[in-house]
């Protein structure tokens, strides 16, 4: 089982013909967690849901969509609003409505947590490695699971929610040592490091920076330029696929989840045997996260792909 941890939150979308805004279920990390499910893989979510309206809706959202709640606690704190806008070119734009809600405020505990044996990977990212008190659960987690399970971090930046990149990149830098999959997009790249543009060598310059910090394996996707790759030395790159582009939402979450899903279909996803991975076999993953991608760029709102759609 992978377990994606992180928010759960109501996304707000402006509707550009009304300027009315639809209220969708969200949350980067809940939504890996559903592009999982989707994909065939047994996927939970560990999150802190409200016992609102809209924490009922998630929960059974979640059930419908064959992600296991056993790692989900509930509390009275609000659920999250984040109201999102869509771009020219068709990305999104984000404005968040929360910091003391109920996705920020999730507790660990070692002693009554009690992860089942069958979990092999857990997967974060986003603003809930930098706020909030999933900003010290998380971590602790990470740092008692990291030598047993493979860890996954996903950077994501959402720089309305958090807007020091000073404390963005410390938090990632902290966790690099215990990761053994460090991803992020080339627009997180940038706006960590405030540059304008990235090339193909800035990417395997940063990744392998990574690496010297202690990440195993590190990925960076491009949009239509693809998904750079640093593995055992070897510089991968593939190219992204075209497509009529109709909506970016959750196509990072999606290249994330199928990403994991293929190397744990394949077998890889441990953490005893993760130095054995091949390059062909990194390479094939992320192919499959590419073609999943592309499917859910293709699609209104966060769509995405079963394997039959693929």
């Amino acid at each position: 089982m992978i377990i994606s941890c992180g928010e759960a939150l109501i996304d707000f979308f402006k509707i550009d013909e009304t300027g009315d805004f639809k209220p969708l279920l969200g949350g980067s990390l809940m939504n890996v967690a559903v592009a999982m499910a989707k994909a065939g893989n047994n996927a939970a979510l560990m999150t802190n849901l409200s016992t609102d309206q809209f924490g009922d809706r998630f929960f059974n959202y979640l059930i419908e969509n064959n992600v296991s709640t056993k790692y989900v606690v509930r509390s009275d704190h609000q659920t999250g609003l984040m109201v999102v806008a869509y771009n020219a070119d068709k990305s999104a734009s984000y404005n968040y409505y929360g910091h003391n809600s109920a996705e920020l405020s999730y507790e660990y505990n070692a002693q009554t947590l009690g992860l089942s044996d069958d979990v092999n990977c857990l997967h974060f990212g986003s603003f809930c490695l930098v706020i909030g008190k999933t900003a010290i659960s998380y971590p602790a987690l990470i740092a008692d699971e990291h030598k047993n399970r493979i860890i996954s971090i996903d950077l994501n930046i959402r720089d309305t929610v958090e807007g020091d990149m000073q404390l963005w990149d410390a938090s990632f830098d902290k966790l690099l040592p215990m990761t053994h999959i460090a991803k992020a997009s080339a627009d997180d790249v940038m706006l960590m490091h405030g540059l304008d543009k990235m090339s193909q060598a800035s990417c395997f310059e940063y990744m392998q920076s990574w690496q010297d910090k202690g990440a195993k394996m590190s990925v960076i996707t491009d949009a239509d330029k693809g998904a750079y790759i640093l593995w055992k030395g070897e510089q991968i790159h593939l190219m992204g696929k075209k497509a009529d582009i109709i909506d970016t939402v959750g196509a990072g979450d999606c290249f994330m989840a199928n990403f994991l899903c293929k190397l744990d279909r394949d077998g890889l996803l441990n953490a005893d045997g993760f130095d054995d991975i091949s390059v062909d076999q990194v390479k094939a993953a992320a192919g499959y996260a590419i073609d999943a991608a592309t499917f859910t760029i293709a699609h209104k709102g966060a769509v995405f792909p079963a394997p039959t759609d693929l």
